[in-house]
């Protein structure tokens, strides 16, 4: 893949972690608020240590909406 290919695979990845972002974050808020116990069904401790740091980790690369 030559450079201009590779930026422009890159930009259409960065404006696709905004919408991957904003639903899972979204959706762990969501479960977070709902939930009536410390742990979330349906997640491990470690499955929750995942998500969030998937989650730290997309924020960090995302593209900002003001860049699309």
């Amino acid at each position: 893949m030559n450079d201009e290919k590779q930026q422009k695979f890159t930009s259409k990845v960065r404006r696709g972690l905004v919408w991957v972002y904003k639903t899972a974050n979204d959706e762990l808020n969501r479960r977070k608020a709902e939930s009536t116990t410390v742990r979330l069904e349906g997640f491990s401790a470690s499955d929750l240590q995942d998500v969030e740091a998937a989650l730290v980790w997309i924020a960090q690369n995302k593209e900002e909406k003001s860049a699309n």
